[in-house]
């Protein structure tokens, strides 16, 4: 939720509401400004079964914690943080290094620290208690240092992005709580694997297989060529475990790889930005080659056709469309099992 918007507050105490909101929402931090007589910023919350999403738009600003403001914490938590935009800096214990758009920052909340973005920066971060990440705090920091030597790196930051910046949609859903267990799974194989923990790395990246999985299909859905062979190689397990990691969460492979692009499509055909996008488009932007295969998946799924929900923008399901939904999973006439086996076959 919205837990910040400057613009609704009087100029003079913008500051004081910054600081206050970040202080109650992260963790405790004396807030300065590049420009205090113009300080803007907006902050949303979103929380995400017992973790937490804190996402901050803001004019240039630092955030700086002293130890004495460190050694009065009575809660640690841990955040991957994510600049987005422009480059960010982070000074812990005298080293200062400079994160951009496509770096993650692991961050010990309940250390000293002095973190500062410029105009127009921002700072989408996922939040976990340290007590639910299972691991030692001197593992944490020493993974900081070394986060981009772990392999898992791409995939987990991918992963972040989409979750800190579609915490909002997330958080309505019946999934909110399974997202955020799944990437407190990989958060802890990312800080093992940075840190060089051998020994528990092994055990964590088996905990963490599924939310690996799902992660990484979930990063490359858009793709057509998206196959079990290389979701398997990606994820290092064969294409027999692959299967297996779906049919222990209760699903198939290409049924959850279609349900999720189907739910894609059906956002994109009624977003503004994509008006101009014919629905062939749409479809292929999503990974389906076939229109017309396209559309009956659509149908099947929704109980409208996709130029009926396009057209309404609410395309209210015929009866009996809620358990073909729910029922997705199944593996879909158009592919037999032996189809299906196939390590190189397509889901689309």
């Amino acid at each position: 939720m919205l837990v910040l918007d400057t613009t609704s507050v009087p100029p003079a105490d913008r500051a004081e509401a910054f600081q206050t909101t970040v202080s109650a929402n992260c963790s405790t931090s004396a807030a300065t400004f590049a420009d205090p007589a113009d300080v803007r910023a907006e902050v949303h919350a979103f929380e995400l079964g017992s973790t937490k999403v804190l996402t901050i738009d803001a004019s240039g600003t630092t955030l700086r914690r002293t130890p004495r403001m460190a050694r009065a914490m009575d809660r640690q938590e841990i955040a991957l943080a994510l600049p987005l935009r422009a480059g960010n800096h982070m000074l812990w214990e005298r080293e200062d290094r400079v994160f951009g758009p496509r770096d993650m920052i692991l961050v010990d909340l309940a250390a000293p620290y002095v973190y500062r973005w410029p105009a127009g920066g921002a700072s989408y971060a996922f939040h976990v208690d340290v007590d639910e990440l299972g691991l030692p705090v001197d593992a944490v920091r020493s993974a900081a240092r070394e986060l981009r030597a772990s392999p898992l790196y791409p995939l987990v930051r991918d992963h972040v992005t989409r979750v800190t910046t579609g915490a909002g949609t997330l958080r309505v859903s019946t999934a909110a709580a399974d997202v955020g267990a799944a990437t407190v799974k990989l958060m802890r194989a990312l800080v093992l694997s940075a840190a060089g923990d051998s020994r528990r790395l092994g055990e964590a990246m088996h905990a963490s297989t599924a939310a690996r999985v799902q992660a990484y299909v979930r990063a490359h859905l858009r793709d057509p060529d998206l196959t079990p062979a290389r979701i398997a190689a990606a994820n290092g397990i064969s294409v027999r475990t692959l299967y297996k990691v779906y049919e222990a969460l209760g699903t198939s492979l290409e049924g959850s790889v279609i349900e999720q692009r189907l739910d894609g499509a059906k956002a994109d055909l009624v977003a503004p930005v994509r008006g101009h996008h014919s629905i062939a488009a749409i479809a292929r932007s999503w990974g389906f080659r076939d229109a017309s295969y396209f559309a009956r998946r659509f149908g099947r799924a929704f109980g409208v056709s996709p130029r009926q929900w396009r057209a309404t923008g609410t395309g209210a399901a015929a009866p009996g469309a809620a358990s073909r939904r729910r029922s997705r999973s199944a593996a879909p006439p158009e592919l037999t099992p032996d189809r299906r086996a196939q390590p190189g076959g397509r889901m689309a």
